[in-house]
């Protein structure tokens, strides 16, 4: 029984010790769409493939080449899994420039040119996807780097769970042979 104990804890300490939720999904794939009649919206995923469905609150700017502008508008999410965000109005006829910024979890930044049809010509729809990196902690709070680049604090923590794995085990080992 104390064996069965010994490795259920042990598990535990590496499940929980070996990746941090930021590193789960590395960073995400955002693509504005737009219609070609006025209407924007974004998707969003995970470079795991998994959609954004976490509250993320996404700004969307936007400009004409005729100086005209939007106030910042907050998008709003659709609940249909796919990590759909839309904008509630739409872009007058026009070439805009659309910028997206994405708040926590995401943090991240898309922008795209659309170009609006007028109501005599024919609507082109658009798709721009972005890569956002996965989130990196500031420079002055980031943890030593090792020579690949990557962080060497989840390999302490590995190494830490390990030992506590291997002690457990060898306590264990002890009980059972005396």
């Amino acid at each position: 029984m104390a064996a069965r104990i010994g490795a259920l804890i042990a598990t535990v300490v590496l499940l929980l010790l070996v990746g941090t939720p930021a590193e789960a999904h590395g960073g995400a794939s955002v693509t504005i769409h737009s219609d070609g009649h006025g209407s924007v919206w974004i998707t969003a995923q995970w470079q795991d493939g998994h959609p954004i469905t976490e509250p993320t609150a996404v700004t969307m700017t936007a400009s004409a080449d005729g100086a005209a502008s939007l106030a910042p508008s907050v998008l709003r999410q659709t609940g249909d899994g796919r990590g759909t965000q839309t904008y509630s109005g739409t872009l007058d006829p026009g070439a805009w420039r659309v910028a997206i910024d994405l708040a926590a979890p995401v943090n991240g930044h898309c922008q795209a040119l659309i170009q609006v049809a007028s109501a005599a010509a024919t609507p082109q729809p658009t798709e721009v996807a972005c890569l956002i990196p996965a989130s990196v902690p500031s420079a002055a709070a980031a943890p030593p780097a090792s020579p690949a680049g990557g962080s060497l604090t989840p390999l302490w923590f590995t190494l830490g769970g390990l030992a506590v794995a291997a002690a457990v085990t060898a306590a264990v080992l002890v009980r059972r042979r005396s």
